[in-house]
């Protein structure tokens, strides 16, 4: 009786177990597939396939007009040159151009030649055509300045010059054919006249318009297309700055501290590389290290002021935009500002990353040009996120500590 309750009792606590332990894998199993069903993300719609395409798409069309419109747009006409020689000589060219529509150059006149190299030594012209009485012309270039506007002076100004003197010739030659034709004394001596002028044709032909470089460019940079190549990676550099800045760092003074700091750091680091070690970038390196500097607290700035007056989010975002998609396509670092449409080429002077090459460009190749603009530019855009930034802290950081105090 004893055994049989023993083994009743046995059984009984086995099935129970075996109960359990099965009731212990389902809740197992569920758990486990409940785990599995909330892992696995929802399938997003085909609609939010579809617009996330659609946006995509129209970003990236965004930055390619960004890129591309300056140069779609842009006309090569107004370009800064000197000129100077005799008064007829120039009334001449002058006209010439006039009759033939061309507009690509904007004369200035130069009392002389000297005169004319000071004006591109200051950076008020690209080049000038200098005329002399019984020489042949002059033309002066500044590859330093930007090497496509010397390629156009250059070509412009031989073939313009010698349509000048193509007209000159048949307008003498026509008065004295008419004179001889006169027949007399006057007929005889324009004849002579003729002759003489055909010699003095034949010798001008044969010389060539002399072309003098008065601002070259370094034996690094060639070609000329350092100052435009280091234009991206500086307005990269500034919006990393203000990237790191306002997403590592806490405080709207600290921010702006971090800035300071890397713009110090990371402007002696990039005058060391483009200046010292590359050499692409000639010039002071002092002067260097500041305007490096400038450019990457310029941009670093004006992102952590707007993110102090809103959110850090809307700062980056802003100064993204402004930076890289408006400011550097109108920089003029590749080519003259003054080739863009309408007033696009001064707003790109105003900007920080057009500011920053011309700048450099002077620096660099023509210490005599004024900076004063360029510096007070870059300022400027420091000084607006500094007021950005103190208003965006008067407003959200400094109110909460008046009251816990």
């Amino acid at each position: 009786m004893n055994n049989e309750t023993t083994t009743a009792v046995t059984a009984e606590a086995v099935t129970a177990a075996a109960t359990q332990a099965a009731a212990s894998q389902k809740i197992a199993a569920k758990s486990i597939a409940e785990a599995n069903v909330q892992e696995t993300p929802e399938r997003s719609s085909w609609i939010k396939v579809i617009s996330t395409s659609l946006l995509a798409s129209l970003i990236v069309a965004v930055v390619i007009l960004a890129f591309t419109w300056p140069t779609k747009t842009m006309d090569t006409k107004n370009l800064p040159v000197s000129i100077t020689g005799p008064e007829v000589t120039v009334s001449q060219f002058e006209q010439s151009l006039k009759d033939r529509g061309i507009e690509t150059f904007e004369l200035k006149q130069a009392t002389s030649r000297e005169d004319a190299e000071n004006q591109i030594k200051q950076r008020e012209t690209y080049g000038a055509i200098v005329f002399t009485e019984g020489a042949a012309p002059e033309v002066l270039t500044a590859p330093a300045a930007n090497a496509a506007a010397t390629q156009m002076l250059n070509g412009v100004a031989t073939q313009l010059n010698t349509q000048i003197q193509q007209k000159a010739l048949a307008a003498k030659t026509q008065a004295l054919t008419q004179a001889i034709e006169a027949g007399g004394e006057q007929g005889a001596q324009a004849a002579a006249q003729l002759e003489q002028m055909k010699a003095q044709a034949e010798q001008a032909s044969a010389m060539a318009v002399k072309i003098t470089v008065v601002v070259p460019l370094n034996d690094v940079d060639t070609s000329g297309t350092g100052i435009a190549v280091t234009a991206f990676p500086l307005v990269i550099g500034g919006i990393l700055g203000g990237s790191f800045s306002a997403l590592r760092v806490n405080g709207t003074w600290r921010r702006f501290a971090t800035a300071t700091l890397y713009a110090v750091i990371g402007g002696a680091v990039t005058a060391l590389i483009l200046s010292t070690w590359f050499g692409i970038i000639p010039g002071d390196f002092a002067t260097l290290w500041a305007a490096f500097g400038a450019t990457y607290l310029a941009t670093a700035s004006f992102m952590i002021g707007l993110g102090s007056l809103f959110v850090p989010a809307a700062g980056l975002g802003l100064g993204a935009v402004v930076t890289m998609f408006i400011g550097n396509p109108i920089s003029g670092a590749s080519m003259p500002s003054v080739f863009l449409p309408g007033a696009w080429g001064q707003i790109g002077q105003m900007m920080v990353p057009g500011a920053s090459s011309t700048l450099l460009r002077s620096i660099a190749y023509f210490p005599e040009a004024a900076t004063s603009g360029q510096w007070l530019v870059l300022g400027s855009w420091i000084a607006f996120g500094l007021l950005a930034g103190v208003i965006g802290w008067a407003l959200k950081e400094r109110r909460p500590a008046t009251v816990e105090a």
